[in-house]
């Protein structure tokens, strides 16, 4: 852990929708009122529990996450399973929701950030198409 920082961790699931975020709130108001001062509140929200990550779930997050930097902290995934992963990149909400960073997980036994793997596709000509240059344009 970074000296700087003190961890309130939020264990979430099965399921996470509308209804839960004042209860969350309020934890994390709870939390921060504990944090030294000189420290800054990190809420690490333990994901792993969460059976059918879905789009309620992720608004709840985000709004969870509006709440903890209003509050003067950071909130922080933790082991969010390859559904949430996936969800958060397709919604675009990766940087919004980040994973707890590898270099200060060794403490808490936190996993690395989910990073995609493969190779870039190859894009194939396409057929039949060919460029037409007109003599009297002057770009050509």
């Amino acid at each position: 852990m970074r000296e700087r920082e003190s961890y309130a961790v939020l264990v979430l699931g099965p399921s996470l929708g509308a209804g839960d975020l004042a209860a969350l709130c309020a934890r994390v108001d709870d939390a921060h009122r504990d944090v030294p001062a000189g420290r800054e509140l990190v809420v690490l929200c333990d994901v792993a529990g969460l059976a059918r990550p879905d789009l309620a779930g992720l608004d709840v997050l985000a709004r969870l996450r509006l709440h903890t930097g209003r509050a003067g902290g950071t909130l922080r995934l933790w082991r969010a399973g390859p559904h949430l992963r996936l969800l958060l990149e397709l919604t675009g909400l990766r940087s919004v929701l980040p994973s707890h960073p590898d270099g200060s997980a060794d403490e808490l036994g936190l996993p690395a950030p989910h990073e995609h793997g493969g190779q870039a596709e190859q894009r194939e000509q396409p057929l039949g198409v060919e460029e037409v240059v007109d003599p009297g344009d002057p770009s050509g």
